[in-house]
């Protein structure tokens, strides 16, 4: 009896009367450390907590215990404990089937990139640097299950150390973790709660059917653990899973998902930050408590090999897809990767499937760049800054597999297929490129349109169910109202009942004398009776409409909803619109330019063109970058050295000019002019007038008069103005150097004007709404043709500021002349602020939000402002010495010094460098020279 453990259990649960009692549930037993050895009397500890409480009973060892002559009863399901649980596996029969051929193993192509597999396959490692520590490793072997007994063992070899010292709140839990069981083919290799996975994780939880419910225990390092499935029709535990730790039992059988039985299942292990020996051989690490034959000697007729997809020339296959964003680049790789399973996708969309997959936490608008280059915020350091792409371009090209390399933008560009083409020179790989643009084929169309047809369903159908709610609220409304006019007209009856009844009584006590006063009140009641009937009538033809609304509305409450159909329009579209971009607007517009078809020259073994052949491909590109230069902006544009000297020039000669006209207007030859010309009589003839364009000279057209001699406000705007149109357009068409962008679109052109001239240009300020009417001003140097600015002239570059000199004298004449004969639309409403020089470098503005822009309001405020605030403001600017008071009272406000020591003091004063920041303020007569011993002085008190 003491060597029996089963039969000492079942003695301890016998009362004196030789009645049975279970053992208790085992979160309710007492914890002891003696409690895992069967039949182990109590420990006297116990013995003396029973003699204090006073009571009879008597502690017995089952060593010194009677033998009962009677058998043990069966204990009960509900009551047994799950250690107790009978075994119903029977040992396997000997089986002389021819056994498979060749050993399971795991092909490259069936596990992760970062699963590392050593001594055959039988160890399998993972990468644990550049992220690849968040990621879960996924292997499945080429063998699978059809029917029959068969099971695999593994074992956790080594917990790998993690590198990272925080393992943050988006990392996943936990950092070591090991799933193993079976899947489909069709599965991906990362097992996760999936219709076609099922598997037990380290934690002691069962993953079937999307579900994961605690089955078992924990395992961990250094045990055998092994996975049974049982597809056997005659076995009481047919169609189920079982988990066992070093040949015991560690779960009950676990019944397989409907969806996976009759299927064939492949072994399936998934693990991270760990070491996994996995056994498929021919006997097990640990013996089960019946014979189980394991899958490495499985009977042919009961398991399926994969076939073997390896190249029959020895190449794999390195696909690059080209096609044009937003025109179908994921439809079409989603539909390739359905079709060719066997092709592994590189790309940053995958890498953040994959990091879902493997329990990183997902924050919310995660992805929410583009499909081509999401953005991630894990807020884990090797993932967000992408060092987990550097770690799988450089371990890609030393696995032999399939892949297709998804960049669309990348893919478009040739010096980026280069780097692509460079990373997988090995010989084993095969490049090639496949090329879809253009119309696609009738297959793709008619998926984008079925695409687009279940969009709009959804649409209507969300559409009808809200107005079948707005439907409803009516109805019950209508009933609510309903019930209302019943309960008013039965209280209507009820009061009339009892005014009938007193007059009955009243009648009878009322004299004679009374009687045509009651006739009276009687008419007027029959007056009120009357008005009350025709109410009733009105409501009872409410309730008659209402009904009638209300079966209208049961018989449309009956009906489907709407079924959607495509427009005309819709039927000519040839991708189906989808949230989100491929690429980036911004990425494109930088590159579109040196978007190319791919060449055999670039280093391809082969290109593919899918929906369109190679010369309509390249048409059609060719029209889209045509189509993208018209409407995109240059952002990288600069403007040249060739722009900055012919604009200082013509900023010499416009002030040489003016200096000039005020020189003459001084001069005794102007006066003398002037008075001619007031003498002048009415009706005299004038002189010709000289032929412009011939004078060569614009400074002295004859005794030293100058052709700009009557030049006003407006001509001096308009005569800069003129030179700026036409100048940038020249410039433009140098400086960008393509011979697609010739003008400058409209929708940019104040974005060139603000990069080259560093100012903005304000068509109000030359009495315009918009730009169109400004250039009609300036018609003969700038005009808009189909939205994008060109000039007309051509002009040499000795003569390019007097030409518009010449432009500008010619339309003041014009003007001048219709003003004479009375027209008084000629005239002009120009502002002084058209001819704004540019603002002076130190001027500009600090970035909003700044110190130094808080501490340039600071100096536009009032003398009374506390000091302490400004003394805050001027040392976050960086001031070393805060000034006192910036603006002193009463002074006049002028442009910022130049930057200069101020006296007796090493360091450079505070006022100095409020002025370096550009900060407008008044500056004494001694405050200019410094904000030293004297210059203090200027600035007054608080």
């Amino acid at each position: 009896l003491k060597r029996s453990p089963g039969l000492s259990v079942w003695l301890s649960g016998v009362n004196c009367a030789g009645a049975f009692t279970p053992p208790p549930p085992a979160d309710m037993a007492p914890k002891r450390k003696a409690a895992a050895k069967a039949g182990e009397p109590a420990t006297k500890k116990g013995v003396a907590a029973k003699a204090t409480t006073g009571t009879s009973e008597k502690t017995t060892e089952p060593q010194k215990q009677e033998p009962l002559q009677t058998e043990p009863p069966e204990v009960p399901p509900s009551t047994k404990p799950e250690d107790a649980y009978v075994e119903k596996e029977a040992d396997a029969p000997s089986d002389k089937r021819p056994s498979i051929k060749a050993a399971p193993e795991f092909r490259t192509m069936d596990t992760t990139l970062n699963v590392v597999p050593v001594m055959d396959g039988r160890l399998l490692r993972t990468l644990t640097d550049g992220g690849m520590q968040y990621l879960v490793a996924g292997a499945r072997a080429n063998v699978a299950v059809k029917t029959g007994r068969y099971m695999f063992e593994v074992k956790i070899s080594e917990m790998l150390p993690v590198q990272d010292k925080a393992w943050g709140r988006g990392a996943p839990k936990p950092k070591q973790l090991v799933s193993v069981g079976f899947s489909t083919a069709d599965t991906p290799l990362v097992l996760g709660d999936l219709e076609g996975h099922i598997f037990f994780d380290s934690e002691g939880a069962l993953h079937a059917s999307g579900t994961r419910r605690p089955v078992a225990k924990r395992f961990t390092r250094g045990e055998v653990i092994a996975v049974v499935l049982n597809l056997d029709a005659a076995s009481p535990n047919a169609n189920t899973i079982s988990l066992f730790r070093n040949g015991e039992r560690l779960s009950p059988p676990q019944a397989l998902p409907e969806g996976l039985q009759g299927k064939a299942l492949f072994p399936h292990v998934a693990f991270r930050n760990v070491t996994l020996q996995v056994n498929m051989g021919l006997s097990p690490m640990a013996p089960l408590p019946f014979a189980c034959r394991m899958i490495g000697s499985a009977a042919q007729a009961d398991v399926e090999v994969a076939a073997s997809i390896s190249p029959k020339d020895g190449k794999y296959d390195v696909l690059l897809p080209v096609g044009f964003p937003e025109e179908g680049c994921f439809d079409w790789l989603d539909a390739f990767l359905a079709k060719n399973p066997q092709y592994v996708e590189l790309s940053d969309r995958k890498i953040l499937e994959w990091a879902i997959a493997s329990g990183v936490w997902k924050p919310k608008g995660l992805g929410r760049g583009s499909r081509d280059k999401p953005e991630f915020a894990f807020g884990l350091q090797s993932m967000d800054d992408f060092s987990i792409r550097n770690v799988l371009s450089a371990v890609a090209p030393v696995l032999p597999r399939n892949y297709v390399v998804m960049e669309v933008r990348g893919n478009l560009v040739d010096t980026e297929r280069q780097k692509v083409l460079e990373r997988f020179s090995a010989p084993h790989f095969k490049k090639t490129a496949c090329v879809f643009m253009g119309e696609p084929p009738q297959d793709f169309l008619a998926v984008q349109r079925e695409r687009m047809l279940q969009a709009k369903q959804i649409k209507l159908e969300k559409a009808w169910k809200a107005k079948q709610l707005e439907r409803e609220r009516k109805k019950a409304a209508a009933e609510k109202a309903k019930q209302l006019a019943e309960v008013r007209r039965k209280a209507e009856e009820a009061r009339k009942a009892a005014a009938e009844k007193s007059v009955a009584q009243a009648e009878g006590s009322v004299v004679k004398a009374q009687s045509e006063v009651k006739e009276d009140d009687q008419n007027a009641e029959e007056k009120a009776a009357e008005s009350e009937a025709e109410a009733m009538k009105a409501d009872e033809a409410k309730v008659e409409e209402n009904e009638g609304t209300e079966a209208m509305d049961d018989d449309e409450d009956t009906a489907a909803p709407p079924k959607a159909e495509l427009t005309e329009e819709e039927q000519k579209q040839w991708f189906a619109p989808r949230p989100g971009f491929d690429v980036k607007e911004g990425a494109v517009a930088r590159c579109f330019g040196e978007f190319s078809i791919p060449e055999k020259s670039e280093g391809f073994d082969d290109i593919r063109f899918d929906w369109q052949p190679a010369a309509k491909a390249k048409e059609y590109l060719r029209a889209k970058i045509l189509e993208r230069k018209k409407t995109s902006m240059v952002n990288d544009l600069q403007p040249s050295k060739w722009f900055q000297d012919a604009w200082a020039r013509f900023k010499k000669a416009f002030e040489g000019w003016q200096k000039k006209q005020e020189a003459f207007k001084k001069s005794p030859a102007f006066k003398v002019g002037a008075a001619r010309k007031a003498s002048q009589e009415e009706g005299a003839e004038e002189a010709p007038a000289r032929d412009l364009f011939s004078v060569e000279d614009v400074c002295d057209v004859g005794d030293g008069e100058p052709l700009f001699k009557d030049f006003e406000l407006a001509d001096w705007a308009l005569l800069q103005l003129r030179f700026e149109l036409w100048l940038l357009q020249v410039a433009f068409k140098k400086d960008v150097n393509d011979p697609d962008r010739t003008a400058i679109p409209l929708a940019h052109f104040l974005h060139y004007y603000q990069k080259y001239y560093q100012k903005t240009l304000t068509p109000k300020a030359f009495g315009a709404e918009n730009l169109q009417e400004l250039t009609k001003v300036v018609k003969d140097t700038a005009v808009w043709e189909e939205d994008h600015l060109i000039s007309p002239l051509t002009i040499d570059e000795e003569e390019e500021g007097s030409h518009f000199v010449k432009l500008t004298e010619e339309a003041r004449r014009e003007r001048q002349r219709r003003i004479d004969a009375g027209d008084e639309t000629a005239r002009l409403k120009i502002q002084q602020a058209a001819l704004k020089p540019p603002p002076h470098p130190q001027a500009k503005l600090a970035a909003p939000g700044s110190a130094k822009a808080a501490l340039k309001q600071l100096a536009f405020r009032k003398p009374t402002m506390m000091r302490p605030t400004l003394q805050k403001a001027s040392a976050a600017a960086g001031v070393l010495r805060p000034p006192k008071l910036l603006v002193r009272p009463g002074a006049s406000v002028s442009s910022p010094p130049a930057e200069s020591p101020g006296k007796g003091s090493g360091k450079r004063s505070a006022a100095a460098q409020a002025g370096k920041l550009g900060i407008v303020k008044a500056w004494g007569q001694k405050g200019a020279k410094g904000y030293g011993k004297s210059g203090g002085k200027a600035w007054g008190k608080w």
